[in-house]
């Protein structure tokens, strides 16, 4: 965990570790609780409070927890608070000030006990805030005291957390909202109070305690924990052994099957350096073993695993934001996303085996491929929680609540196998590194609150849509390129879902509202720069995470990482004017859509890295695929038919 810029990653010992432990169960049952047990259990003592009247025996008390269990998931505001208090302080202990400080200072300690304090009281004042009514309710001068403070704590989190990149565009924000009245011209705002600041970023929803950091309390929280609970039981080594088995013995057999066991993990975790923290391990060092240079084998990785918040079924947490954000179902954002993410790995696959054709590279030694049936009997107890997890999405119950049945699913199921069983050793173990995991989402997310609580004090988001289009000059494809390059500026250093919902406030207005684009295209574009910002020099997060296990340079990855990603690249593009490849309009409108899709990325694969097997492609050749590429993108059959055929005819000349 060396990427960050800012503060240095560790785990105290002595009584800090066992206080961290501790606080890490506590948040996992909270938010299990919050989730799904509430509710499950508010039903059963209703039904019970029910039936027992007609025994003859008192029910009152029954019936009040009932009520009470119901109504508990209703409360925000109170459940966020809870998970800073944990989180907060949790985070202050494990990130230091300065990243070759190894153990705790004074003030790491100092801003956890703050951070505690401050959320402590939220949840002794909640009635106050629940009944918060805004326009007639006005904050005390404690509320503004409290107020500022929280906000100067995400402020330093964040900075610890992610470095000066977000940091930096929260305070430019800050400075905006609070001096953007004397500014002039277009860009100037109307005074307000500084109790209207206050009410907007600590009490209302569009502030720290916003669906950002609500998400990351929920979706974020339980499928990272699903996914080391499901690593923790052997789940990742059954992707690993199935990916070697089926192209373990190919050409460049490693690196496919590094690319297949991350992209598969990848969308349980949904989160790139967690897929590179869990699969990199295995798959670094056999790729290095065959041959791989070391910055070549940990590109792949890290661009393996940064697809796996674009494919289903369970794309991580930013699916779920987007849903959130949209409205729209997860199961349609998940099927509307089955095939550009196969694309994706289309356009991988392509330059991973063409590499392996001109570096004459061996398949995978023989010894370390487990025969597909094996793998299978071995491990298909671990495909359980999975077709539970799919059954129960798109049967239509809440993500928080298939991520909390999934993870209880894996726990019970592993009891029944002494070599993977989760005892209490293990669970607190998974615990504690869920949280670890969690500390860049959880500063990130909650400056996320504070970028868009600025925004909408501020009424900045019809000014920054009047700022790019004079950037872009009011044109369409312009503004696509801005926005696409806008966001992986702010992916420098944050993780995925803070990139995208940071993109949603800014960017989505625009493209929405000005050129009326599709809401689904819109969002899935801005999900996939979202992503390839963690592989995407200077700042890739993926990268950093990947070299680290190499023992490589991190900044040599980047060049390769993206040419290995190009596919990702152009196909947001691509489905923006053909949404038939999102599954939509018939069936006819779907098949052609990625038939030219996979033409596209093919072109723009070969353009960029210029090689066919041993053979190179010459410029002029390489100018002709680039613009098959474009071609291919323009929503007229005429074009992409054009472009296919003499995209194909470049290659067969050249091969």
């Amino acid at each position: 965990m060396r990427f960050l810029r800012e503060g240095g990653r560790h785990r105290p010992g002595g009584a800090w570790a066992v206080l961290i432990s501790t606080g890490s169960v506590a948040a996992a049952l909270y938010v299990l609780w919050v989730s799904a047990l509430a509710t499950v259990v508010g039903d059963l003592a209703l039904r019970a409070a029910a039936e027992i009247p007609q025994a003859g025996l008192p029910h009152g008390a029954l019936e009040a927890f009932g009520i009470w269990a119901r109504a508990f998931t209703a409360n925000f505001h109170l459940d966020i608070a809870i998970f800073i208090a944990i989180t907060f302080p949790v985070a202050f202990l494990t990130t230091t000030s300065r990243p070759e400080r190894k153990a705790l200072a004074w003030t790491d300690i100092a801003l956890a006990c703050l951070s505690f304090a401050v959320a402590l009281y939220y949840i002794v004042l909640d009635d106050r805030f629940l009944h918060w009514s805004r326009g007639f309710s006005q904050p005390t001068l404690a509320d503004t005291v409290v107020g500022f403070t929280l906000v100067a704590l995400v402020i330093e989190l964040c900075r610890r957390c992610t470095g000066w990149g977000l940091t930096t565009l929260v305070l430019v924000l800050l400075g905006f909202t609070f001096f953007g009245q004397y500014m002039p011209g277009p860009l100037k705002h109307e005074n307000f109070s500084v109790n209207y600041f206050i009410e907007m970023m600590t009490v209302m929803p569009v502030g720290i305690f916003g669906s950002p950091i609500e998400v990351a309390a929920t979706y974020a929280f339980l499928f990272v924990l699903f996914g080391n609970f499901f690593e923790r039981a052997g789940g990742g080594l059954l992707f690993f052994e199935v990916a070697s088995a089926i192209t373990g013995r190919m050409v460049g057999g490693a690196a496919k099957a590094c690319v297949t066991a991350s992209g598969l993990y990848g969308s349980v975790s949904g989160s790139p350096t967690a897929d590179v923290a869990t699969t990199g391990p295995l798959t670094i060092p056999i790729m290095m073993k065959t041959g791989i240079p070391a910055a070549r084998a940990a590109a792949i990785e890290a661009t393996a695993s940064s697809g796996g918040a674009m494919l289903p079924p369970v794309m991580g947490a930013v699916a779920f934001i987007m849903s959130d954000i949209t409205g729209i179902p997860y199961a349609t954002i998940a099927l509307a996303s089955l095939l550009p993410a196969l694309l994706y790995y289309l356009a991988i696959y392509i330059l991973v085996h063409n590499e392996a054709v001109r570096n004459d590279e061996a398949p995978m030694p023989e010894e370390q491929i487990v025969p597909l049936h094996r793998a299978v009997v071995r491990g298909w107890r671990h495909l359980l929680p999975l077709g539970a997890l799919i059954a129960l999405l798109m049967m239509g119950y809440t993500p928080a609540y298939v991520a909390a049945g999934s993870t209880a699913a894996v726990i019970v199921l592993s009891w029944f196998w002494p070599d993977s069983a989760i005892g209490p050793r293990g669970f607190v173990r998974v615990c504690t590194d869920t949280i670890t995991q969690l500390v860049p989402l959880v500063g990130a997310v909650a400056a996320a609150g504070i970028v868009i609580g600025a925004i909408e004090i501020s009424a900045l988001a019809g000014k920054f849509t009047l700022l790019i289009n004079y950037l872009a000059f009011g044109m369409l494809v312009p503004t696509l390129i801005l926005a696409a390059m806008l966001l992986v500026l702010l992916g420098m250093g944050m993780p995925t879902p803070a990139v995208y919902i940071t993109g949603a406030a800014l960017l989505a207005p625009v493209l929405r509202q000005q050129f009326n684009l599709p809401e689904m295209q819109v969002h899935l574009f801005m999900l996939y720069f979202a992503c390839l910002s963690a592989i995407t020099p200077p700042v890739a997060v993926a990268n950093f995470a990947a070299a680290a296990i190499a023992g490589t340079n991190p900044m040599a990855l980047g060049p390769y990482a993206v040419k290995l990603a190009v596919g990702g690249f152009v196909l947001p593009f691509f489905f923006l004017f053909n949404p038939g490849l999102n599954m939509q309009g018939g069936i006819v409108n779907v098949a052609t859509a990625l038939f030219f899709g996979a033409a596209m990325v093919t072109f723009a694969s070969f353009a960029l890295h210029g090689l066919v097997g041993k053979y190179t492609i010459r410029w002029p050749l390489r100018l002709i695929l680039a613009a098959c590429t474009v071609a291919a993108i323009v929503p007229r059959i005429e074009y992409q038919l054009a472009a296919t055929v003499l995209g194909a005819l470049v290659l067969a000349i050249r091969r």
